[in-house]
């Protein structure tokens, strides 16, 4: 009898340790604070897929021309691809117009310091139809030179028009599920908005990430905006 007591009462503990590990379990894997962590990780991972859309590598070389070209010239630096446009700005920051022709060079009007940043980049558009006089590489020299990713105007404003006219077809893209919503806006210094958000159900958790972003405007101008990535 005292044998069959004890086997009694080790079974009653091996049950109720069990039964306490089914309640932690469905507390862990079902509880509320689950959707938290999911949105939060959808955060992460839409951020780095609207980068993903809207960035694109650039390289910059400083060139420095020596004295006597004047008007409209042309300059070849070796080793960039044909397949991709340039943007020239002088050395205040100031884009100027440019044309990269089907051989490679890169046409500009001189300015009167003869000192050009010329930028490349697969999201640039190429300019209007110019024609300067080649300078002979041995005419110029580069200072410096650098390739950074950077996010373009054009490419965000891309992204916007998808985000209205297919926004299911971009959440697919994008692999995000049909439980998570997300929206983002870009400010310009010059007030210029780039909104892309749906209505927002009452109600809802939203995570939102803000940063400072380096951004070439369509102008080919670069500046600093403020860019707001939420979820829902």
């Amino acid at each position: 009898m005292l044998e069959r007591r004890g086997l009694s009462h080790i079974e009653f503990v091996i049950t109720f340790v069990i039964f306490v590990a089914f309640i932690v379990f469905a507390f862990v894997f079902f509880s509320p604070l689950q959707s938290g962590r999911a949105i939060k990780s959808s955060l992460d991972y839409i951020s780095l897929e609207i980068a993903d859309f809207a960035e694109r590598e650039m390289e910059t070389y400083s060139v420095s021309i020596l004295p006597g070209a004047s008007g409209d010239v042309a300059i070849d630096i070796p080793g960039i691809s044909n397949r991709i446009n340039a943007s020239v700005e002088n050395s205040s920051g100031e884009v100027i117009p440019s044309f990269r022709d089907s051989t490679g060079a890169v046409n500009f009007a001189m300015p009167r310091d003869n000192f050009v940043r010329v930028k490349y980049s697969s999201a640039f558009t190429n300019g209007a139809r110019i024609l300067g006089l080649l300078i002979n590489d041995s005419r110029y020299s580069i200072s410096s030179s650098n390739v950074d990713k950077i996010y373009f105007e054009n490419l965000l404003l891309e992204l916007n028009r998808s985000y209205f006219f297919n926004y299911a077809g971009l959440k697919t893209s994008f692999n995000i599920p049909n439980r998570i919503d997300f929206g983002f806006y870009v400010i310009f210094n010059d007030g210029f908005v780039i909104s892309s958000i749906k209505d927002v159900p009452d109600n809802v958790e939203i995570l939102s990430t803000d940063d400072r972003v380096a951004i070439v405007r369509s102008s080919g101008e670069e500046e600093y905006a403020t860019m707001r990535i939420m979820v829902w």
